[in-house]
């Protein structure tokens, strides 16, 4: 099954692109599962919006909204394991759905995250 993942490093104040853009996956099909996990590499106390917050959205439906970006833990291992895990969802929508993942950065330094988002096989 698909997989997205990566680093990414924000500068203070701002904000990601979509994670699913320029990928094969910008519009997914109706019944296609989403797993979402991210992950501060550095500490975020979640104040929000003072550190790493995200949005993820399909279509219109909104599933979380300057919704906290869990702290990376020492000696748990980072991946599709259920400890990031963010959302996961089914797309409902009859036929191309538009998933939207951006995670702001509110802190007044850098900061880096992790995004990991497993991707059913399309119908």
């Amino acid at each position: 099954m698909p997989v997205i993942a990566n680093n990414v490093s924000l500068t203070a104040g701002s904000s990601s692109v979509n994670l699913f853009d320029n990928t094969n996956y910008q519009f997914i099909n109706e019944a296609t599962d989403l797993r979402i996990n991210l992950a501060s590499v550095s500490a975020n106390d979640g104040v929000g919006p003072a550190n790493l917050n995200y949005r993820f959205t399909i279509n219109n439906t909104e599933f979380a909204d300057a919704a906290i970006v869990p702290a990376l833990v020492t000696g748990a291992p980072f991946g599709d394991n259920g400890m990031y895990r963010t959302n996961a969802v089914t797309a409902t929508g009859q036929s191309r759905n538009r998933p939207l993942l951006v995670v702001t950065n509110g802190s007044s330094g850098t900061l880096v995250f992790k995004y990991y988002i497993f991707i059913s096989q399309q119908a």
